[in-house]
């Protein structure tokens, strides 16, 4: 038995001839089998370039595609969306540039993720202020330099302000900062989860980690253009179906929470890590195991229409209503029990409205009071049948129903549990 273990040690650890290697064949990677980050386990993983479509597997039609479109959008854990196929450039995102000796130092300081100098891997993290509430929510795109560099992904409408953040943080650190001119680089998604044939081997790329059916996104040189395209209002509609915000009309600046906001569920806190802006309260609230507000995904409905199934494996997308429904109520406003007369009650309010395409949306939920998620041993206070509203911007009143994703629960519990009390979900 010895000598058979050591002659099969022996046979790992030979080597091929470089004869040998010139007539391998490379192995084909399927489109979803590429995961760039999801917990950035290696530390010196290489850039991840964009997959080429797998040998046998038929492209989708734009038939096949329209076909697709009326599949089930289960709320469970498919990676697939039933959009048509067809990348989406976020318009609503910018990039700025940081470079130089001390640049995955500086970044490291700032940001709730670990900034590993020897990882090209993509990441997702955010900045917080001195008190813990988040400034930006960000993609990190690190590039090929002499030093360890990358491009910072922001909301478009923030990229003054989070520039100026940095040069204040700057002091006597060696790099250079500079905003990214949308005629250099720019960013798309791919929700559908169809794999474009035609990207460029120099792709940047990283499996969205907010959600396990958020897709991939990637950075492309501005000459880039897709065969198939699709609409900034195809991404919006499914992020708020997947209960993803983004950007800081809906994670409001320094006011929101980074939990609230489930930048932990989208794997963008390194708990393990050392000092940075907003540590404190964030390793604090982390200690005392309780989360008792998150962003949620919702549906609005009005009074005498069929109230949604509480259960999350509808249709939201055969739900989906797109007319006469936008702008009619202002983010942040209460969300409120109704009673039996089907009245907004007086009292606590049991959560906040962000925002919303037609009739699906997100919504800042007491998990206890609008949902049956328990996350203390006491338990909520949700009542069997109860209906929660909001005042429209006409006095009308929406009727607003909450949803907990499957992997929210899963990713929470991963999170959370270890050294609290186990309880029901």
């Amino acid at each position: 038995m010895a000598s058979l273990v050591a002659s099969t040690r022996k046979r790992a650890a030979c080597d091929f001839c470089d004869a040998c290697i010139a007539h391998i064949r490379p192995t084909r990677i399927r489109p979803h089998a590429h995961t760039t980050i999801a917990g950035r386990a290696s530390s010196s993983a290489p850039i991840q370039h964009a997959p080429r479509r797998a040998l046998l597997e038929p492209r989708r039609t734009s038939q096949n595609a329209r076909h697709f479109r009326h599949l089930s959008t289960s709320l469970g854990t498919s990676v697939t969306s039933p959009e048509p196929a067809g990348l989406i450039q976020l318009t609503s995102r910018r990039l700025i540039s940081l470079s130089g000796a001390d640049a995955a130092k500086f970044l490291h300081g700032l940001v709730t993720n670990n900034v590993d100098q020897l990882s090209r891997s993509p990441f997702y993290t955010a900045f917080l202020d001195a008190r813990g509430r988040v400034l930006w929510d960000v993609f990190i795109w690190p590039a090929v330099d002499e030093h360890w560099a990358c491009q910072i992904e922001v909301d478009a409408n923030e990229v003054e302000s989070l520039t100026k953040h940095l040069r204040k943080h700057k002091l006597r650190s060696k790099i250079t900062i500079r905003p990214v001119g949308d005629d250099e680089l720019r960013v798309w998604a791919d929700i559908s989860g169809t794999q474009p044939e035609d990207l460029p081997l120099s792709t940047r790329s990283i499996k969205d980690p907010r959600s396990p059916r958020m897709g991939t996104r990637y950075l492309l040189d501005a000459s880039y253009e897709p065969q198939e395209r699709q609409s900034m209002q195809s991404y919006r509609r499914w992020r708020y179906i997947n209960g993803v915000a983004e950007g800081q009309e809906e994670i409001l600046r320094e006011s929101a929470l980074p939990m609230e906001s489930n930048i932990d569920l989208s794997r963008g806190i390194d708990f393990r890590k050392g000092c940075y802006v907003g540590q404190e309260l964030t390793i604090r609230t982390k200690h005392t195991g309780v989360v008792r507000k998150r962003i949620l995904p919702i549906q609005l409905y009005r009074k005498g229409e069929q109230p949604p199934s509480a259960e999350p494996d509808e249709d939201f997308l055969a739900a989906h209503s797109p007319t006469g429904w936008d702008g009619e109520v202002d983010s942040g406003t209460d969300i409120k029990e109704l009673d039996a007369d089907g009245n907004i009650k007086k009292g606590r309010a049991t959560g906040k409205f962000v925002a919303a395409e037609a009739n699906l949306g997100l919504a800042l939920c007491r998990l206890e009071m609008m949902t049956s998620w328990r996350v203390t041993a006491e338990g909520g206070s949700l009542r069997p049948g109860a209906e929660f509203g909001v005042q429209g911007k006409n006095g009308e009143l929406i009727r607003i129903k909450s949803h907990v994703q499957p992997w929210m629960r899963e990713r929470e519990k991963e999170l959370w549990d270890k050294g609290r009390p186990q309880l029901a979900k």
